[in-house]
């Protein structure tokens, strides 16, 4: 064999071994990539948290409902609010029917991930068009209920949160957080005990957003609501004991689903005609909740 068909021999098999070379490092860092990516809050393959760019949003914030408490508050009365998470759900149609023909004020904290029927994406329809309702933010995927992964990237949790703006059509900045009691208004705080939400809630709160725990939860034990006059009696001795994050206000803590039976429907209008007929309570929406007052 001659020394030219030698060094084109070498020079091609140089080449070959190259271009393989380039070929699985491209494909490690790939592989690398997706695993680095938090799969437990994925909603699939083509849909993340990180589909929506911060810059290619519309600067909607600008004319967002701001929540500054411009409506005056009677020092003489306690003030009751109706929170709703996790719709929109089965029990959506029954609250918002509920609220509107009790003619009273609730906040509905909603999450984009859960409106994936036809059916749902009326019921936040239906929401916006009670002015009984106000809308609300529970953020997107509601962290896939893979707590500890999601507030580990705080940054990304605020991501969430603009998704679901967009998703949702969302023009408020009232949030809550999922499954964290964690409060940031103004310069209030309050963290929940696991305390590892702070970091998002501290970034969420430096742009302009109000995040809301609860003062009081009503939970179902099993599968039975408890009745609505317990719940009735527990808001009115935390609002007589100063138990609340602001004194004389307490925001209650509900979920969608808890409503979705005819029954348990009418055990929410019995709390609501239990606090009507308290003149001394008055039932309001997050929007008027007095971030300014402390």
């Amino acid at each position: 064999m001659s020394k030219f068909t030698i060094y084109k021999t070498t020079f091609l098999f140089s080449l070959l071994f190259l271009a393989f070379s380039c070929k699985n490092e491209n494909s490690s860092t790939q592989d690398a990539s997706k695993d680095d990516t938090p799969k437990e809050i994925l909603q699939d393959e083509n849909d993340t948290i990180y589909s929506v760019k911060l810059d290619t949003l519309s600067e909607k914030l600008d004319t967002l409902v701001k929540n500054e408490q411009e409506n005056t508050i009677d020092s003489t009365k306690q003030y009751v609010y109706l929170t709703f998470d996790d719709g929109p759900y089965k029990g959506s149609k029954n609250i918002n029917k509920i609220l509107k023909e009790e003619n009273v004020r609730g906040t509905v904290f909603l999450v984009g991930y859960n409106a994936f029927t036809k059916e749902l994406k009326e019921h936040v329809e239906d929401y916006k068009l009670n002015p009984n309702v106000d809308i609300a933010n529970h953020t997107f995927s509601h962290a896939r209920n893979k707590y500890k992964s999601f507030y580990s990237m705080p940054e990304q949790v605020f991501e969430d949160i603009r998704k679901n703006e967009v998703v949702l059509d969302i023009h408020s900045r009232w949030v809550r957080l999922p499954a964290r009691n964690v409060w940031r208004l103004n310069n209030r705080k309050k963290g929940d005990v696991l305390k590892d939400a702070n970091v998002a809630a501290d970034i969420i709160a430096k742009k302009q957003y109000y995040i809301y725990g609860w003062d009081y939860e009503w939970n179902r034990n099993a599968e039975h609501l408890d009745n609505p006059e317990k719940i009735y009696e527990g808001i009115i001795h935390r609002l007589d004991q100063n138990k609340t994050f602001e004194k004389n206000h307490l925001v209650i803590l509900m979920h969608d689903d808890m409503f979705n039976s005819d029954n348990n429907a009418e055990k929410l209008r019995k709390l609501i005609t239990l606090l009507k007929n308290n003149k001394k309570l008055v039932i309001e929406g997050i929007s008027n909740y007095p971030v300014r007052i402390s």
